[in-house]
């Protein structure tokens, strides 16, 4: 499977979309992939295939089979553990990444409402007619991004919420050290509970599993550039030893460290997944 990465050229629109992922896949056979927990929210268009989404506390599946004519878009938030693709048909495939949180300043829709549709590309006005049709149709990535990034440029109307683009703020200088919700809380001058509704409605998670997470995005990268050792890592990151350090990176990718490093790909320094490609299943 061909998978390309495009980073938007628009400064104003870095801020709300990490990059455009394009998948491509002619034929029919079987293909699997993982990948790991973050904090963005990818919504992901396809051509011809039919989507099964299983979202629970223990599973986060999807399965790509064939489907009929029409065009169906996903949200998908892989935010507590790792997400799990089937891919059983051919796959032309456009996923938006956008940063924590992003997706509020292009539509009013709430997370919630959006995540159990398959048409979330709708919520984007201003398209010209048979938009889709025409992306499709277009056979260079590169355009088909800046396609993207016009129609998205004339969706940005509304702003992150001042306090929740603070809360973030704070949470990506603390670093390491991950700030409890009552020091956030307090910082940002609200009620414990107020965060949480601020979070849950504009990023589709609580802030202590926001917090959480980026904390496990943050050493998985440094797992990756295999620069230190296990035990100095559990120390930097204020685990109490290296066998908790371990146990908590298992709970958010299914390995530990060093298995994990012996499965992974990374393409073009952002996309870090687990690749399998199985004929019979």
């Amino acid at each position: 499977m061909e998978s390309v990465i495009i980073k938007p050229k628009n400064e104003l629109l870095k801020k709300y979309v990490q990059y455009f992922l394009f998948f491509r896949k002619p034929d029919a056979g079987f293909l699997s992939y993982s990948t790991f927990p973050n904090n963005n929210l990818c919504l992901a268009i396809y051509k011809e295939n039919k989507i099964d989404y299983t979202r629970h506390l223990d599973s986060n599946n999807c399965i790509v089979t064939s489907g009929d004519t029409s065009f169906k878009s996903r949200l998908f938030g892989f935010h507590k553990m790792p997400f799990h693709v089937d891919v059983r048909a051919s796959l032309d495939q456009i996923c938006i990444l956008f940063q924590p949180a992003a997706l509020s300043v292009f539509t009013s829709e709430l997370y919630d409402d959006l995540l159990s549709a398959d048409n979330v590309f709708d919520v984007f006005r201003h398209k010209n007619d048979f938009f889709l049709e025409k992306i499709f149709e277009e056979e260079n990535l590169f355009s088909r991004a800046d396609m993207l990034e016009k129609l998205l440029l004339a969706n940005l109307r509304e702003r992150q919420p001042e306090k929740l683009k603070e809360a973030l703020e704070l949470i990506a200088r603390a670093g390491a050290q991950n700030p409890s919700i009552e020091t956030l809380a307090k910082k940002l001058g609200m009620s414990s509970p107020t965060l949480f509704r601020l979070f849950k409605n504009n990023v589709g998670m609580n802030p202590k599993s926001y917090i959480k997470t980026h904390r496990f995005r943050n050493i998985l990268n440094e797992v990756l550039q295999r620069q230190q050792a296990l035990t100095r890592l559990a120390h930097d990151n204020f685990y109490y030893d290296q066998a908790h350090f371990i146990k908590d990176f298992k709970s958010f990718s299914g390995y530990s460290p060093n298995q994990l490093l012996q499965k992974i790909s990374i393409e073009q320094n952002d996309l870090a997944w687990i690749y399998n490609d199985k004929t019979n299943r």
